[in-house]
């Protein structure tokens, strides 16, 4: 029998398996890593071959690990555990000159006052002006598996997802209100509507929904019979939308005072006010660094 070879094509295949398994499904999967379902399939097909092994019941019948798929997991984990030990001794030879530090985050929060982070990269570049400091902006559902993959060190994000082997703490709330454009034909019929409560709005609300889909944002949108006129999947495409006339929209408070203009209405909601916790996401090594532990200082509860 043959000797098998690990390959960098490998390591690929079992990363995207052991997501499979975390994830509990192949489509479950493929919405976590933001990839085509036929992508993860494909994937997890090529390390069956490769291996000789059935690694996963899936279909109609639901998802579950084979024997060997028990089996291939639990080495994964293992292999994965000693290449994080190797990256960690790369890592700690390194000067400290050289270190970097990457944050991403979602669109606009940067901006956002309440959120700390300025004055938290800040003090990480007061006490370490050499790091390499990158900051990037993704999708939100991108944020946690970026982290996890150690693209990034630290995700800033309103919809966590909770990922293993992911810490998480608290990082601000931001205000959301529903605005509308003076250009929306339905402008007015729309603020009387709203402004009698959920219970009583009169005709269905043209709304332009968010890609975040945090608790706050479904609760609101189960309270109000709306119908949706479009989707985006960051504040400058909701806020043309808006402009446009296409329809109502939640925006953060923040976001839309720091514009000034005077073709935005704000919708007077009888609801309390609604609000989006943001979280920090890391990994408990990460935070061994001290570029980033000197960033997650700053906010209570990270460590």
């Amino acid at each position: 029998m043959s000797r098998f070879s690990l390959s960098k094509f490998d390591l690929r295949h079992l990363r995207v398996f052991m997501s499979v398994v975390e994830n509990e499904g192949v489509s479950a999967a493929a919405l976590a890593n933001g990839v085509a379902l036929s992508t993860i399939s494909r994937d997890l097909a090529s390390l069956e071959h490769r291996l000789g092994v059935q690694l996963c019941h899936r279909g109609r019948g639901g998802f579950a690990l084979t024997r060997q798929g028990q089996d291939i997991y639990q080495a994964a984990v293992d292999l994965q555990s000693r290449l994080q030990l190797f990256e960690l001794a790369v890592q700690a030879t390194k000067d400290a000159a050289s270190e970097s530090f990457k944050i991403g985050i979602i669109d606009h929060v940067i901006t956002n006052p309440d959120s700390g982070l300025v004055p938290a990269m800040t003090h990480m570049r007061e006490r370490f002006p050499d790091t390499l400091v990158s900051v990037s902006v993704h999708e939100v559902t991108a944020i946690d598996v970026l982290v996890r993959e150690r693209r990034l060190d630290v995700g800033i994000t309103g919809q966590p997802a909770w990922l293993q082997p992911l810490q998480y703490a608290a990082m601000f709330l931001e205000e959301q209100r529903l605005y509308v454009g003076e250009n929306c034909p339905q402008r007015d019929e729309i603020h009387a509507s709203v402004q009698r409560g959920p219970d009583e709005v009169a005709i269905p609300i043209p709304y332009i929904a968010r890609a975040q889909n945090t608790d706050g944002f479904e609760s609101f949108e189960g309270r109000y019979p709306l119908t949706v006129a479009g989707r985006c999947t960051n504040l400058e495409a909701l806020l043309a939308a808006v402009l446009s006339g296409a329809g109502c929209a939640l925006m953060p408070v923040k976001y839309v005072e720091a514009l000034q203009r005077d073709d935005l209405l704000e919708l007077p909601l009888t609801d309390a006010p609604l609000y989006v916790q943001f979280y920090i996401a890391y990994r408990q090594d990460a935070a061994r660094s001290k570029g980033v532990s000197s960033f997650l200082s700053r906010f209570s509860g990270a460590v």
